[in-house]
């Protein structure tokens, strides 16, 4: 994209872009073929390195679409999105949110509090002040900025240590105290003269400091939080390359007067002041343009006030390539009019139009929808957001937070079942419901969470929309989960919570439930229809799988003895998972212990083997489940006794003896049907599973037969790993 005739530090312009950067800017031409732009000024993106909410939102509610797209219709292309004091927890649900957003881009987090003086505490809550936390700071990810009171104890070290960029606010502390602060490597002061000591002749505290040290300053220049004279007076002692012009806005920008949450408290805005109970200013309700311009009615050149919230703030926080009309910078741009009004915004070389950008609003017709199904369900509290959970390739999962009246925030997860996997999502749900009943009854004595779905307003754990979109909520669990993990540790407790899972339920009688996915773990049948599929050859593709076909042959008799045993009363039907990957297992944050297993669509009698042997298969795996070099492939024997000793120590009272001695079987078993899907559906046409390349079903189908055939060369010593592990019980 070329954008021709845009009026650049005075001279006509052309600016070419590709691939979201900056690519060439010359004088304007009449050859130039692109978008005519009439003359019209173009500036920097501005870059927001402290903004706490608009349009209704705030950071702590860790939901930033709408933030986003409102800042960027605003002039705002980039921003850190900024914390206030509230406990661990609460931030770091801000640091894990989705930053997909369609408008202004995030670029990190500015961690304000809660390493702040009680006394400049401002309008952040004195409930979570405390000294500074290292450990707990950078536990926390992307914290670009942090905002911190030297005075406190541990300070120096935080400051030294930290990896952020550290900015002197909400303190009390003196000239030798913010010197020896900046000589430990803080930047800046943070909303300057707010919220700190006052400059004095005979003790000039953070400002002095600040202007012997020559650091970074920032101003909030919305014409309340400082007196114009006192704007000019940064401007004219730090200069465009010092002086940052910030917004600190709250939620309620871009709305009216009213009464808005604000970490935690209530805030009184009226007239357009935002107010703590006890009158203390608590953020502004500026845009950062309306700071721009304020500046610029002040007396200060346009061009400069424009620098000191684009490039300056952007070299603050170590961002070379925003902020900046230059060639290898990103292309976020403002086209302004002949009023130096924003008339076009554009973000890494696209232009902003939230009205009919499709991505926004698919955001907001769900958002929409969200909240009409919630209502359906017995939920408490008003809603706040909510963000798409990418976690599995079936449903569709969303994550609903709903602020209660203490100002805590609860949240639920919705999702809409996929019917056309899930043929029969009423009989699901009715397993699910006689499931989790049985196990909350279990768990409550060991103070675990347990799965809970809510009944709607007509009495069912789910809601038919329209007679064929299909809902449920649960509760959302705070815990941690892993796609792939190599710690033996967590390895050994994903066992240990799918053996507790089968030990629970072991005095749960499994024909009461629904079989929802028939012959799932039928063997001898999936086999049989494979063979199916090699004589029809629909597809032309049996020639070439010879080999594989062979080895099915061989192994067909051993892959289907677990099936026969059950038949003839060998090994008992129990409840069963049936799909014991280790992201269907949560975690203790902290500790790393075993919470709860969850995904529960195809709970159904069938056999504890199958459990142990599909998550041995996927994660004693040394190789990712479609890998296509098979000297990558085997069975990681260290990993096969970290998950067996997990499970088989929860479940060796509670499973028979054949049951326990054929675990090694149940892995080879699962392991061969696995392949013989991925094969028969590659035979038949790629109909069932999805596929990102032609060959797709092949390349997993021999994954999983090398890695069976692996396992057939260390089955002896599976089965003594398993007796080992069971005598060690």
């Amino acid at each position: 994209m070329t954008l021709k005739n845009l009026l650049f530090e005075g001279k006509l312009t052309d600016i070419t872009i590709e691939n979201g950067k900056i690519t060439a800017i010359a004088p304007a031409s009449a050859d130039t073929v692109g978008e005519d732009c009439g003359g019209k000024t173009v500036i920097p993106g501005l870059v927001d390195i402290h903004t706490h909410g608009c349009a209704g939102y705030d950071t702590m509610d860790a939901h930033f679409e709408e933030m986003s797209s409102f800042l960027a219709k605003n002039g705002t292309t980039s921003f850190l999105p900024t914390t206030m004091t509230m406990d661990y927890d609460s931030i770091r649900r801000v640091t894990e949110a989705s930053r997909d957003v369609t408008g202004a881009q995030i670029l990190g987090f500015h961690m304000e509090g809660p390493y702040i003086a009680m006394k400049y505490k401002g309008a952040q809550n004195e409930k979570f002040i405390k000294d500074p936390d290292l450990e707990e700071f950078k536990s926390l990810p992307d914290m670009k900025m942090v905002t911190i009171a030297p005075e406190l104890a541990g300070s120096i070290d935080f400051i030294k240590n930290c990896g952020a960029v550290v900015s002197i606010g909400h303190t009390a502390a003196d000239y030798q105290e913010c010197i020896d602060a900046i000589d430990a490597g803080a930047m800046c002061l943070t909303h300057t003269f707010n919220a700190m000591s006052p400059i004095h002749h005979r003790n000039p505290g953070p400002i002095g400091a600040a202007c012997e040290k020559n650091i970074y300053v920032q101003a909030i220049t919305d014409g309340l939080h400082l007196h114009p004279a006192i704007v000019k007076l940064l401007y004219k002692t730090f200069g465009v390359e010092r002086m940052v012009i910030i917004s600190d806005s709250m939620r309620a920008t871009g709305l009216g007067d009213g009464t808005y949450e604000f970490g935690g408290q209530d805030i009184i805005v009226k007239d357009s002041v935002a107010r703590t109970l006890d009158g203390a200013i608590a953020g502004s309700t500026s845009t950062l343009w309306t700071c721009v311009k304020r500046a610029a009615s002040f007396g200060i050149p346009f061009e400069d006030a424009v620098r000191m919230a684009t490039r300056t703030p952007a070299d603050l926080i170590h961002m070379p390539n925003k902020g900046r009309i230059e060639v290898g910078a990103d292309a976020d741009l403002l086209l302004l009019d002949e009023h130096l009004e924003i008339e076009k915004v554009i973000i890494a070389g696209e232009y902003v139009h939230s009205e009919t950008c499709e991505r926004h609003k698919k955001y907001l017709a769900d958002k929409e929808k969200a909240i009409e199904i919630s209502k359906i369900f017995h939920t408490k509290g008003e809603f706040v957001g909510f963000e798409t959970i990418n976690q599995g390739n079936i449903n569709v999962t969303y994550r609903l937070d709903f602020r209660q009246e203490d100002g805590s925030l609860k949240q639920y997860i919705l999702q809409k079942v996929n019917t056309y996997v899930f043929k029969n999502p009423v009989e699901i749900m009715q397993n699910i419901g006689k499931v989790t009943s049985h196990l909350r009854n279990k768990v409550r004595r060991f103070n675990k969470p347990a799965l809970h779905f809510y009944k709607t307003i007509y009495g069912e754990n789910y809601y038919i929309e329209d007679d064929s979109t299909f809902w449920r909520m649960e509760n959302y669990i705070d815990a941690v989960g892993f796609d792939t993990c190599d710690s033996l540790d967590i390895l050994r407790n994903a066992g240990a919570a799918f053996g507790e899972f089968q030990n629970q339920l072991s005095d749960f009688d499994a024909e009461t439930l629904y079989t929802t996915i028939p012959d799932f773990h039928n063997t001898p049948k999936r086999i049989e229809t494979f063979f199916e599929a090699v004589k029809a050859d629909e597809c032309g593709r049996a020639a070439s799988v010879q080999k594989e076909i062979a080895f099915i042959r061989e192994y067909a008799g051993l892959a289907s003895e677990l099936t026969k045993m059950q038949e003839r009363g060998e090994v008992p039907l129990r409840v069963t998972h049936n799909d014991t990957k280790i992201n269907n297992v949560l975690f203790h944050r902290v500790t790393g212990a075993p919470q709860i297993v969850v995904d529960l669509d195809t709970v159904m009698p069938g056999l504890a083997m199958h459990d142990f042997g599909d998550a041995v298969r996927f994660a004693a795996n040394t190789a990712r489940e479609d890998e296509p070099d098979l000297s990558k492939v085997s069975l990681d024997l260290e990993k096969y006794r970290a998950f067996a000793e997990g499970f088989i120590g929860k479940t060796a009272d509670a499973l028979t003896a054949n049951e326990i001695n054929t675990m090694a079987l149940g892995a080879i078993t699962i392991t061969i049907e696995l392949g013989v899907r991925f094969l028969t559906d590659y035979l038949t046409g790629d109909k069932y599973f999805k596929i990102d390349y032609a060959d797709h079903n092949l390349v997993r189908a021999r994954c999983q037969l090398r890695l069976a055939e692996d396992m057939l060369e260390k089955r002896e010593e599976m089965e003594k790993i398993t007796s080992e592990v069971v005598a060690g019980v």
